[in-house]
C-alpha cells in the first residue's frame, strides 16, 4: 500500500471515528424509538382510547382523543366518540359541543342525530326540572313548515352531496343538449329540448342548496352552554338583573347579538333558547358550535 492510500484510509477513519458518537447520540435506542412513534401515532392512540373506553377509563379516553384531535386534526368519528366519553364522564355541556360538530362534519349519520336528540331529551328534562311546579317554557321552540325544510337542506345533507347533485344534473344537462342538437328525429330533438330545461332547473337548485348547506356548516351562530348551571341575564352585565330559571349544560342556543369588552373581544353574548327565553350571557359560559 503506497503512503497516498494509507494518508487517506487513515483520514477515513479518524473522520469515522470522529462521527460515530455524535451518531451514537442521535439515533434512538430501540424503545425510546419505539415510544417515540407509538407518541406521533394517531392509530395506537385512537386504539388506547377504545380501550380505554371499554374499561370504563372516560378521562384516559378523552384525553387520548382531545390529542388526536389537536394534532391530527377533527373527524366525525372522532368527535362523536369523544362526545360519547363526555357524556360517560357525566359532561353533558363537552358531550353536546362534540355531537353538534360531528353532525356539521357528517349530517347524514344517523348515530349521531339519535346520540343527539337523546342527549337533548335528557338536557330540556333537566331544564324543566328547575321549573319546579312554576309555569315557564325551557324547551326548543317546535319547528315550522319551512323550519323543518330548511333543516332538511342545510342541516341533515352535506354540502357536498349536494354539489355532487348538481355535477350529475349538469351533467345530464350537457347530454340533453347533444341530443337535441343533433338528434336525427323532430321527437328525439324535442325530448332533449326539455330534458335539458329539466336538468338545467334541478343543478341551478342543486347548486343553491349546496351554498345554504356550506353557509350552515361554516356559520357561527349556535352555541352550547358549558357551565354547569346558569341562568340569563337581563343586560351584558355582570350584576344585571336574571331571566328565566336556571339552564343545564348542554342547552344549545342561537346567537343573535354580541357585545365586546374593553379589550375589543367578546365578553357577551346575546342567546336565545326559545322565544320565551333570550338574554345574555358571558362568553366563557357558552362555545361555539
Amino acid at each position: 500500500m503506497t503512503t497516498s492510500y494509507k494518508f487517506i484510509l487513515s483520514a477515513i477513519l479518524m473522520a469515522w471515528g470522529a462521527m460515530a458518537p455524535a451518531m451514537a447520540d442521535s439515533i434512538p435506542s430501540a424503545p425510546e424509538a419505539a415510544a417515540t412513534s407509538a407518541a406521533v401515532s394517531p392509530a395506537a392512540m385512537i386504539a388506547e382510547a377504545d380501550t380505554a373506553y371499554a374499561h370504563g377509563d372516560y378521562e384516559r379516553t378523552i384525553t387520548l382523543y382531545s390529542e388526536v384531535i389537536e394534532h391530527n386534526g377533527a373527524s366525525a368519528s372522532l368527535l362523536y366518540n369523544l362526545g360519547n366519553a363526555y357524556y360517560r364522564s357525566g359532561n353533558e355541556g363537552d358531550a353536546r359541543l362534540c355531537l353538534e360538530r360531528a353532525k356539521r362534519l357528517d349530517p347524514s349519520n344517523p348515530h349521531i342525530s339519535q346520540n343527539i336528540a337523546y342527549l337533548n331529551t335528557r338536557i330540556t328534562d333537566a331544564n324543566k326540572a328547575e321549573l319546579k311546579g312554576k309555569k315557564g317554557d325551557v324547551a326548543p321552540d317546535e319547528e315550522g313548515f319551512f323550519d323543518k325544510v330548511n333543516r332538511k337542506i342545510s342541516i341533515d345533507t352535506a354540502s357536498n352531496a349536494w354539489a355532487r347533485m348538481a355535477a350529475t344534473s349538469f351533467l345530464l344537462l350537457i347530454l340533453a343538449l347533444a341530443l337535441y342538437l343533433f338528434g336525427r328525429s323532430v321527437r328525439l330533438r324535442k325530448t332533449g329540448f326539455f330534458s335539458a330545461l329539466i336538468f338545467l332547473f334541478f343543478s341551478v337548485v342543486f347548486v343553491i342548496f349546496a351554498e345554504m348547506a356550506a353557509a350552515h356548516f361554516e356559520s357561527k351562530d349556535e352555541a352550547v352552554l358549558t357551565q354547569f348551571k346558569t341562568t340569563l341575564s337581563a343586560e351584558p352585565e355582570a350584576d344585571a338583573p336574571r331571566v328565566g330559571f336556571p339552564l343545564h349544560r348542554g342547552t344549545k342556543f342561537r346567537i343573535l347579538d354580541t357585545e365586546l369588552n374593553a379589550e375589543g373581544e367578546i365578553g357577551w353574548y346575546k342567546v336565545q333558547l326559545n322565544h320565551n327565553n333570550v338574554g345574555w350571557l358571558p362568553a366563557d359560559a357558552i362555545e361555539i358550535i
